[in-house]
């Protein structure tokens, strides 16, 4: 497994305090992130963790895409329909695949985006940011 760029990135921004450690379930990596903020309401909170999985190949170049929410949650008293993919079982908590991808023509950048700025990314699915992935 190749992820030593992913653990040097998690290992930076856990020294700046950003809530943030590589997990692994099998042999798939990934980054639990905590303390992601989210508009209250429509959220039922205001802070949610999420799961962002890291390619075995991220060293290699392979983009981050999408991340998971930690159950339970709610929007609007119920779900949110880009809450919708597989559920995974990662640090004795049930995760559930979210799907916010990058817009078109503004894709994952190898060598300018980093855990960093997808963390970033990923925040914008709970501010409603980015037209391409709104609610409707």
């Amino acid at each position: 497994m190749q992820i030593g760029k992913a653990k040097a990135e998690i290992d930076r921004l856990a020294l700046l305090d950003v809530s943030i450690e590589l997990v692994t379930q099998g042999v798939q990596p990934f980054a639990l992130v905590g303390g992601i903020e989210a508009t209250s309401p429509p959220w039922d909170r205001k802070l949610y963790d999420i799961l962002i999985a890291i390619p075995i190949a991220y060293d290699l170049g392979t983009a981050l895409d999408g991340f998971y929410l930690a159950l339970p949650y709610k929007f609007q008293n119920g779900e949110h329909n880009r809450i919708n993919g597989q559920v995974v079982s990662v640090q004795n908590r049930d995760w559930k695949a979210v799907s916010w991808h990058y817009p078109d023509g503004k894709p994952f950048r190898l060598e300018v985006d980093n855990i960093e700025s997808h963390i970033i990314h990923c925040r914008g699915f709970f501010l409603e940011r980015g037209a391409v992935n709104a609610r409707t």
